[in-house]
Parts: structure tokens; sequence; C-alpha cells
């Protein structure tokens, strides 16, 4: 029952999240006059509001129930969230939009950090729901559930975009049309919850205070090296953001359309379902360190082809995004370690630092990397100083692709401990 209701509330968050968040949002602050600063901020919003996950144990405190939790703040967030489908129904009459994009961004920040606290809580619950020994398969299952959707919504709802971009009056009605529509599927993703147990369980832990948890959880080695493997990982990731989607875009160097660019994306998640699958079942084998380990190496020398791709070679980021669909396996098994290394049940603090503060990491380099790259394109890097072999130019985004790269695989080096007191481990047991 709890398998089936997860896959469904997955399926159906994730059609709605689609439909609200990503190229569409991003899309749609470039039809509103948006430029690049805008675009990164964005970008970077969602995860750095996250951070406000780690409110979650207080809250759990105040709600006593996790699930009851995990319903106020979801509905809450769809709440804040409303003014933005209405802003594109009323965008058409108005020359000015500098009002509007702030009126977005601040339903951005209040959307994501009440769903931050949601997907703590939810997570902390699911944690109770079943036991250790099957949490690799509930979070193949989960990741399976969103990547089905994701092959197929997005593909169509791109392409139909790069349709209703060609007739500008309609165009802003498309963007607002849509945004409800995955605003009620959202909403309708805690119905398969509804049925599953509460199941509040209530330790002497919930007594410490909330930065009390923090260190405790801090204080503890192996969660400790998770989570600077996990931040630092996320710093390398959030690093080439906007580089990846001003690059790629229509508009930029690469000019892959919007519907071709969620075709790419299908492709990796074709990929990552029988990587899901093969995941789950071998971290619930007791070996979801080696998944994380190759997930993150394989999919990060992805990078590889971004390097290498212009606008007469784009099709090498195919390349990419296959590889990148290792990071399936590095998703599950981080998961599944995160909890893993985690106290049962009061669990929220570790949950909210490996996700929300990995999240906060990733936007602020992400920031970063916007900055970077306007410094570095302002001051004509890649003309006075770049390096050619033939059509092929080292300019501003091949050296974010490249410092990125070098970041991911030098986030492994964390895990190397772990993985020697493993070893340890392994080979004391022996007879």
């Amino acid at each position: 029952m709890v398998f089936r209701a997860v896959a469904w509330n997955q399926i159906l968050w994730t059609a709605g999240y689609s439909l609200t968040t990503g190229g569409f949002l991003l899309y749609f602050a470039r039809e509103l006059g948006a430029r690049d600063a805008w675009i990164a901020v964005l970008l970077v919003l969602p995860e750095t509001v996250g951070v406000v996950g780690l409110l979650t144990r207080s809250l759990i405190r105040e709600f006593v129930a996790r699930k009851r939790l995990y319903f106020i703040a979801t509905i809450a967030a769809r709440l804040v969230a409303l003014p933005i489908p209405i802003v594109a129904l009323l965008s058409s009459g108005s020359d000015d939009h500098r009002p509007m994009l702030w009126l977005i961004a601040a339903c951005v920040v209040a959307t994501h950090a009440l769903g931050a606290v949601a997907y703590t809580a939810y997570l902390s619950w699911l944690s109770d729901l079943m036991p250790e020994v099957a949490w690799g398969r509930m979070f193949a299952r989960r990741e399976i559930a969103k990547l089905c959707v994701l092959l197929v919504l997005p593909v169509a709802a791109g392409y139909l975009r790069d349709v209703w971009a060609e007739h500008p009056r309609i165009s802003l009605f498309g963007y607002g049309a849509t945004f409800l529509a995955g605003q009620c599927l959202l909403l309708a993703s805690v119905v398969p919850m509804l049925s599953l147990p509460g199941r509040t369980a209530v330790t002497q832990l919930l007594l410490r205070t909330d930065w009390r948890q923090v260190w405790a959880a801090f204080a503890n080695r192996s969660m400790r090296l998770l989570l600077l493997h996990n931040w630092s990982l996320a710093f390398a990731n959030g690093l080439t953001q906007s580089a990846f989607f001003l690059y790629s875009a229509s508009f930029g160097p690469l000019g892959i359309g919007l519907g071709t660019y969620n075709l790419i994306n299908g492709l990796m998640r074709a990929v990552q379902i029988p990587v899901s699958a093969y995941a789950g079942r071998v971290c619930d084998r007791d070996r979801a360190l080696a998944a994380r380990a190759w997930g993150v190496f394989i999919g990060s020398t992805g990078l590889v082809f971004w390097l290498l791709a212009i606008r007469e070679t784009w099709w090498l980021v195919f390349f990419a995004y296959l590889l990148w669909g290792a990071y399936a396996a590095a998703n599950v098994a981080g998961d599944k370690l995160m909890l893993e290394y985690a106290p049962r049940s009061d669990n929220a603090t570790h949950i909210a630092m490996f996700a929300q503060v990995g999240g906060l990491i990733s936007g602020l380099a992400g920031l970063i990397g916007g900055v970077w790259l306007d410094h570095l394109r302002d001051g004509g890097f890649g003309t006075t100083f770049s390096s050619s072999w033939g059509d092929y130019r080292f300019e501003s985004y091949q050296l974010l692709f490249a410092a990125s790269l070098a970041g991911r695989y030098a986030s492994l080096a964390w895990l190397w401990p772990l993985a020697k007191r493993r070893r340890k481990e392994a080979s004391s047991a022996l007879p």
C-alpha cells in the first residue's frame, strides 16, 4: 500500500512540478523581458530558499504529526503560488513587466520555502512507514514514477510552447493556463497519501534543541563525510546552472529549442529508469556507497561533451545526457545513505542538512556561476584569452564547465574514508 501511494504521489507531483518550474518558468520570465541576471536568480531561488527545511523539526514539535505538517505545508505552497498564473493571464496588456517579475520571484521564494518543509516532513514520515531493508526499492520506485512522467509530459508541453510562441497574442495565456493546470496536479498529489497512517514517533531526542541536533548530526563521522561530499558536489553542480541553460537555449550558442531540449532530457530519463531499478536492488544489498560513487563519477563525465559541443556539433550534448542517466543511481543511493546514517524517526534535521543545505549551497554556487559567467563574457574572455583548435574555442562557458567537472570529481574524495571503513567492518566480520 505504501509503495502504491508513494508512486501515485510522485506521478502527480512530478506532472505538476514540470509544468510550473524549470524551462516553462524561465521561458515565461524571458517573455516578460527578464535578462540573464533574472534568469540566474530564478534558477537558483528554489534551491537557495530550501534551507528553510531546517525549521521542520521545530514545526514537527508544534504540529506533532509529520503527516499533518506535510499536508499543511503542501496546501499552503499551492496557495502562495497562485499569483504566477494570474500574472501570466494579465500581462498581455502591460508594457512594464518589472513589477511582475518581482512578484514571480516572491512567489517562487514562498512556494519553495514551504515545499522544503513539506518534503522534509514527508521523507521523515516515510522513513518510519517502511523498514530499512526496503528503503532502496522505495526510493527507486519514486524515481521511476517521476521519470515515467518526465519522459512524456515536458516534451509534449515544450513542443506545444514552441507552437504558441509563434502567436504572441495567445502566448502569455498559454503560460497561465499551463501553470494553473500544474498547480492543480501538485495539490492532487496529496490525495494518495491520505490513507497512510501518521505513525508519529516522539523520542527523547526531540527534547534536544534544533541547533544541538545539527551539531549531533555533524559530529557523526559517517554523516559528516556524506554531508561534505554532498555539499561539495552541490557546489560543483550549481556552478553551471545558468551556464547550461544559457548555452543550450534557443537564444544561446547551441540554439536548442525547448521541445528538443525536453526530448534530450527524455532520453536521459529513459536511461535513468533501468538505472534506478538496479540501484534500488543494489542499495538494499548494502552497496549504496558504491552505487553513489559510480553514479557520480559516470554522470560527471558527461560534462566532457558539454566542453566539446559547439553550434555545429550541438548533438554532442546527447551523449552528455546519456551519461547523466547514471545520476539516478547516485540519487537513490544518496537518499538511502542519508537515512542509514541518521537516527530513526527524529531525522528531520539530518534530511534537511543533506537535501536543503545542499540545495542552498547549489543555489549560491549558481549565483556565483551566473556572476562569473557575466564577468567573463563582459570582459571578452575567449576572444582575448582563448585557445583555438579549428572551429573550437575555449570560451567563458567552457571554463565554467571545466571548473564544475573538476569539482564533481573532487567531491568523491569524501567518500573514500567511508569506503575504507566499510571494507574494514566487512573484513572484521569474517570468521
